[in-house]
C-alpha cells in the first residue's frame, strides 16, 4: 500500500467519526424532541383503553374469557359479574369503534400471556361495513398508542395503513391532541405519574361515565321519547357485512380453532326504537348466523332476545349504547345464556327469537312505538 494510500485512509478515519457522531446527536435530539411533542400535546391520561390495555398486560390471574368489539362491548358487559358468577377471570378489552382487525390484535395480544377458553366477540352492525380500517385509523390508532411494541403491532399498523400509519405510530401527536380545557391537568399529572398508577380511575371518571375496572365503562345518561332513534346506517340486504369485516372474522375464527377457543359472536340490545327503522335488520341476522355455521362459532342477537322486554329509554345512553343500569340487565340475561350454553341440551331457540318481526311483535321493549 502506497503511503499516499494511506494517507488518505487516516484522513477519511475522522470525518467518519465525525458523521457518525453526528448522526447520532441527530437522532438523539429527534428522539428527545418527540418526547417532548408528546409530552406537551399529547393526552394519554385521559384514556379508557390506556387502563384497559395496562390492567391486562398486569393481570396476575389468567384470563380465561376475554371480550372484544367496539363500544357496545365495554359499555354493555361487566366483566367482573361475569368473574364472579363463572367462577374464573374475564376480561373486557373492547374498544371504541373497534373493527375486526382490531378485536383480532387484542385476542392474539391477549392469548400472548393468558391461555383464552372463550371469546365473545359483540358485532354492531355499522362496524361491519366498513371496507377497510383505514377508513377509520382512530380505531386501530386508540389501540397501538398503548399496545406493547411487538411484531404483531406493527403487522397491524401496516396492514391498516402502511407507512403512514407507521409515522402516526411514531408521532401520536399527529392523531391525539390535549383538550384545551384540561391542559394543565393533563400535565401535572404526567409529571407526577399519578394517572399511570395501577388502579387509579381519578382521570378515567367523568361526570357521566366512569371506567370501572377490567375494560368496563359505568354510563350515566338515559334516553326519552324525544331522543332521536334514527339509525346512523343502513343494512345492504345482499351484502350484510363487508369483505373486510369476513376476512378478518375468519382470521378470528381460525385463531380461535387453532388454539382450543370456543368463540361466540353477539350483538348487545338495541332499542327496538332504533332496530325497527333497519328493514334490513333480519338479513344481517340470517347472515351472521350462517357465517358462524360455516365457521364454527355460534351467533347470539340480543336484539332477538325475548327475556330482554323490560328494556326502556331509562337504560340506554343514547340511540344505541346501553347505559350503566342496562349493561347490568343485559349481562345478567349474557350470562343466563353463556351458562346455558355449556348444558347438552342447549337450544338457542329458547332465547331467542328467530325472527326480529316476532321479536317485535311478542317481547318489545318499553322504546317500540
Amino acid at each position: 500500500m502506497s503511503a499516499e494510500n494511506t494517507a488518505v485512509k487516516a484522513a477519511r478515519k475522522p470525518r467518519i467519526k465525525r458523521a457518525l457522531a453526528f448522526a447520532a446527536l441527530f437522532l438523539a435530539f429527534t428522539a428527545g424532541a418527540l418526547q417532548l411533542i408528546d409530552f406537551v400535546l399529547v393526552d394519554d391520561v385521559h384514556s379508557y383503553t390506556r387502563v384497559m390495555l395496562q390492567e391486562l398486560y398486569a393481570s396476575e390471574q389468567n384470563i380465561d374469557i376475554l371480550f372484544a368489539g367496539p363500544s357496545h362491548c365495554y359499555r354493555s358487559v361487566d366483566p367482573a359479574a361475569v368473574s364472579e358468577a363463572m367462577g374464573v377471570k374475564a376480561f373486557n378489552a373492547g374498544t371504541s369503534q373497534q373493527l375486526p382487525d382490531g378485536a383480532y390484535f387484542m385476542l392474539r395480544e391477549a392469548a400472548k400471556t393468558n391461555t383464552i377458553r372463550q371469546m365473545y366477540l359483540e358485532v354492531f352492525y355499522t362496524t361491519l361495513l366498513e371496507e377497510k380500517s383505514s377508513n377509520v385509523p382512530a380505531a386501530a390508532y386508540i389501540i397501538t398508542d398503548f399496545a406493547k411494541e411487538s411484531r404483531e403491532k406493527y403487522e397491524y399498523l401496516w396492514n391498516m395503513g402502511g407507512l403512514a400509519a407507521l409515522l402516526d405510530n411514531a408521532v401520536p401527536a399527529r392523531h391525539n391532541n390535549i383538550s384545551p380545557g384540561v391542559i394543565g391537568e393533563t400535565w401535572r399529572a404526567k409529571l407526577s405519574g399519578a394517572a399511570y398508577e395501577p388502579g387509579n380511575y381519578e382521570y378515567v371518571t367523568y361526570g357521566d361515565e366512569a371506567y370501572r375496572g377490567d375494560g368496563f365503562v359505568y354510563c350515566l345518561p338515559t334516553t326519552g321519547p324525544e331522543t332521536d332513534f334514527t339509525p346512523i346506517a343502513q343494512i345492504n340486504a345482499q351484502k350484510p357485512i363487508s369483505d373486510f369485516s369476513l376476512e378478518y372474522i375468519v382470521k378470528i375464527a381460525d385463531f380461535c380453532r387453532e388454539n382450543g377457543i370456543e368463540l361466540v359472536l353477539f350483538t348487545a340490545p338495541l332499542p327496538d326504537a332504533y332496530t325497527s327503522q333497519l328493514p334490513n335488520y333480519q338479513s344481517y341476522v340470517d347472515y351472521m348466523t350462517a357465517l358462524g355455521e360455516s365457521l364454527g362459532f355460534d351467533y347470539w342477537d340480543f336484539c332477538l332476545s325475548r327475556d330482554l322486554s323490560e328494556l326502556g329509554y331509562e337504560n340506554y345512553m343514547d340511540a344505541h349504547h346501553l347505559n350503566g343500569t342496562g349493561a347490568e340487565v343485559f349481562t345478567a340475561e349474557l350470562l343466563r345464556v353463556m351458562q346455558a350454553s355449556h348444558e347438552p341440551n342447549f337450544d338457542k331457540n329458547e332465547f331467542f327469537w328467530p325472527q326480529y318481526a316476532q321479536k317485535l311483535q311478542h317481547t318489545p321493549d318499553h322504546t317500540a312505538g
